[in-house]
Order: structure tokens, then sequence, then C-alpha cells
């Protein structure tokens, strides 16, 4: 199984993962984690990455997820390649390059291995300096809508996660203990109807 966390930069992604990987484990699942690729890149150079390091990006995103299927019962994805190609898609307009034919059919084609997708709103929060995540609010909140749109658009299956009023770090530990179980909790219950499922009709 697959599940991606997905949002704009600094919505608390990264940790909702691990903390999601930490509830699974306890209920005794075989997990595995994939990390925010975007630090990983060789040519992302400061916050906002060129072409060339956008489709890095998307490539090692897909290929990472293969890698961990065959390793992982529950594969969990910091991104997907859906919120990642949002970036590239500005990436390309911005250096008034033609987006290739083959991309968005390749993201949209990619975008149905997901068994869950958890959106995560927008929040000030957590913008900070860390060497790579821009703290532009602007540009924060311009992801995010571009996101939600084309989630929309492209009828892409996902579930919105509730907004967070954190101010302190230890409402950030409530908000993530919180939404940890209600993810971790929605999956299970799939896995179990599929089990279900299976030993009925196989």
């Amino acid at each position: 199984m697959k599940i991606a966390v997905i949002g704009s930069h600094g919505t608390f992604k990264t940790t909702l993962i691990y903390f999601l990987a930490g509830v699974l484990k306890a209920k005794g699942k075989n997990v595995g984690i994939i990390r925010e690729v975007a630090r990983a890149c060789p040519y992302l150079k400061g916050s906002h990455g060129n072409v060339l390091a956008q489709n890095w990006i998307l490539l090692t995103q897909a290929q990472w997820e293969r890698e961990y299927q065959d390793t992982y019962d529950y594969v969990l994805c910091d991104r997907s390649v859906v919120d990642n190609f949002i970036y590239a898609v500005q990436a390309y307009e911005k250096e008034e390059q033609t987006l290739p034919a083959w991309l968005e059919p390749f993201i949209l084609h990619h975008a149905k291995s997901y068994n869950f997708m958890f959106k995560t709103p927008v929040s000030a929060y957590g913008l900070i300096e860390d060497g790579l995540r821009s703290t532009d609010r602007t540009w924060q909140k311009e992801i995010d809508q571009k996101l939600k749109e084309y989630l929309k658009e492209k009828t892409i299956s996902h579930i919105e996660l509730p907004n967070s009023d954190s101010e302190s770090y230890d409402d950030v530990i409530e908000y993530a203990t919180r939404q940890a179980k209600f993810m971790a909790n929605k999956i299970v219950d799939m896995d179990v109807q599929k089990r279900i499922f299976e030993e009925k009709y196989y």
C-alpha cells in the first residue's frame, strides 16, 4: 500500500509522515519512508528549482516509490509526483519552456498508484529557514492554490486534512499526533476491507 502526504512547502508534511509511520509501526506494520526527494537533488540550487532539477525530482520520486514497494507493505511518501508536478510547471513557465508532451500523462497515470493522498493545509508556522525550504508566505499560498485547483480539475482522489492553528511546537506535536491517528485508521480500515474482499472472492 502506498500513501502520500502532499501539499505546499512548510505544511508539516515530513512531521506527519514520521508520526504516521510511528502509529503504523505500533500496529505491527512493515513501513518504509520515502523522504522528500528534493533534498537529494544534485541540481537544486535554492528553493526555486529549475527545469532540470524538477524533472530529476519527478522521475526519482517515481523510481524510489517502485523500489520501496518491493520491500515494504506500507510505503509512506513525503510528497507525491502530483505536488512535485506543480513546482515543475512553475519552473517551465519561469524558463519559458514548453512542457514535454509525455510529462502530464505520466503524472496522471502514476497518480493512480497511490492508495491514499492526504493533503495538508497551509500554515505560516511551518515556514522555517532550513537552507532549502522557502519562507515566502505568498509563494506557499500560491503553490497550495494551484495544487488544490489541479486536484479538482483532474479529479485526483485525496483527503483534505483540517487546518492547524499551531502557535508552538507543542501545538504541532498535538496536531501531528491527532492527524497521524486519523490517517492510520483510514489506511488500516482500507487494508482490512481489501483482505476480506480477497479472502471472499479469491
